[in-house]
């Protein structure tokens, strides 16, 4: 009897003292998983604050745009591989960032449906396949489908409504697409192209939802492969073009509507580079560069 009361009273202790480690163990890793949550929230949120300070890359945040939803006229969707300011009146972005590399292209991939955006807010209204139909306007992108083909769901952003605006088939088919097919040779010849584009003005609505705008508008930056975007390096250039959005261009070369930053900025109210300095702002703004280094 003694024996075995010994034995029940070992066993329970070593009971009680295996269930405080155990106890003690979880009491840590929850401290400790709690301590790296707090990090990775720290982290994120530091991350998202770097993110939103120069949410456009070299071209900063030109119209200040926030995702609070109450700002339906700038609000910012942060995509996979670009990043928009969205106008809900207008039914189009007011400008939209992205870098494009060697990496970015591919062979052509299966043309995905346009779509209504699903990363907007519920109570925004969504733009549909439908709202362009019958009206002699097509569903131009702005971040082209081609700079997409190496990643599938990069490519079917290119094709949320949010990226699209109306834009005659002169421009859409002509113009546009050859600034775009241009743009693609110089990044398979070397250069990564960090581009911004937008529209302007207005000349109807279609289906009462969306605004045609009378002028689309681009401004890239070429740098070396591999090189950090930097407009005050000499090796950097700068193309900047402003084209009206209508038919009887479609023989008209690109270069035609080059212009410079400053002038876009006029017209659209935004402001480009808007961390750099103003001397530095004025050299880079105001200079029109096309030439094929």
């Amino acid at each position: 009897m003694i024996k075995s009361g010994l034995f029940n009273f070992g066993f329970w202790l070593r009971a009680v003292v295996s269930a405080c480690i155990i106890f003690l163990i979880n009491a840590c890793s929850a401290g400790n998983s709690d301590d790296a949550n707090t990090r990775s929230n720290s982290s994120n949120s530091l991350s998202i604050s770097q993110r939103l300070s120069t949410i456009a890359g070299p071209f900063g945040n030109p119209s200040a745009a926030t995702q609070d939803v109450s700002n339906k006229d700038n609000y910012l969707i942060i995509g996979t591989s670009s990043v928009i300011s969205y106008n809900s009146s207008r039914g189009t972005a007011n400008w939209i960032y992205w870098k494009t590399t060697e990496n970015d292209l591919g062979t052509p991939l299966e043309r995905p449906l346009f779509m209504p955006d699903p990363r907007l807010p519920p109570d925004f209204e969504k733009i549909d396949y439908y709202a362009y139909s019958g009206s002699g306007y097509e569903r131009g992108h702005l971040v082209p489908s081609a700079d997409r083909f190496a990643d599938k769901n990069a490519n079917l952003e290119t094709f949320y409504m949010t990226n699209i605006v109306p834009q005659r088939p002169a421009l859409n088919q002509f113009v546009w697409e050859g600034l775009e097919s241009y743009i693609r040779r110089q990044v398979r010849r070397g250069l990564d192209a960090y581009q911004i584009a937008g529209v302007y003005g207005e000349q109807g609505r279609l289906k009462n939802k969306v605004t045609v705008p009378t002028n689309c508008w681009k401004i890239v930056v070429l740098m070396p492969k591999g090189l950090e975007p930097d407009p005050s390096d000499p090796r950097a250039r700068i193309i900047a073009v402003d084209i009206p959005n209508q038919n009887g261009i479609e023989k008209n070369d690109w270069r035609m509507y080059a212009t410079t930053i400053r002038f876009i900025e006029s017209k659209t109210g935004l402001d480009f580079f808007r961390d750099w300095d103003r001397v530095s702002q004025d050299r880079i703004e105001s200079k029109i560069e096309i030439e094929n280094k």
